[in-house]
């Protein structure tokens, strides 16, 4: 499902994250934990391809984030603890954005469920500036589920 293979990332010769490797399999769970500036976030955004690695491999369901990286983020859900939400999109308007980008045929069903197990149902009119900052959380994770991802 997940495998990295040596992941390094250096900034101006810092070494944020240095020869990195693990494997994560269908069905399996794992935490990244270390104090303040062990390279957790780096790793995350790296994984995400948000950071290109300085060095080593990430692939995602089989496809090679550096060489396959549209197929490989389509098998990826990433949500960050502060998501990043167009201010002038509804929360309905943002579900049928994303569900264009990944090309979900069935995505107005979908995306009611995802509302209504995220208790966001009565919100599809909000914008974000209307929504907490749970709720916008709840928007993030909505978005990064709608497309079924595998990671």
């Amino acid at each position: 499902m997940l495998s990295v293979e040596g992941l390094c990332k250096q900034y101006d010769g810092f070494e944020a994250v240095s020869n990195l490797s693990f494997e994560v399999q269908p069905g399996e769970i794992l935490g990244l934990v270390g104090p303040n500036g062990a390279g957790k976030t780096t790793t995350l955004r790296s994984l995400a391809g948000i950071l290109p690695p300085t060095a080593g491999q990430i692939r995602i369901c089989g496809h090679d984030l550096k060489t396959d990286a549209v197929e490989a983020k389509r098998q990826m859900a990433f949500i960050p603890d502060e998501p990043r939400l167009f201010d002038y999109l509804t929360v309905t308007e943002h579900l049928q954005f994303i569900a264009r980008i990944y090309r979900v045929p069935d995505a107005a069903p979908r995306a009611e469920r995802l509302l209504e197990e995220l208790e966001l149902a009565d919100k599809g009119r909000a914008l974000p500036g209307e929504l907490s900052r749970g709720m916008k959380q709840k928007l993030a994770i909505a978005c990064g589920l709608l497309h079924d991802p595998r990671v």
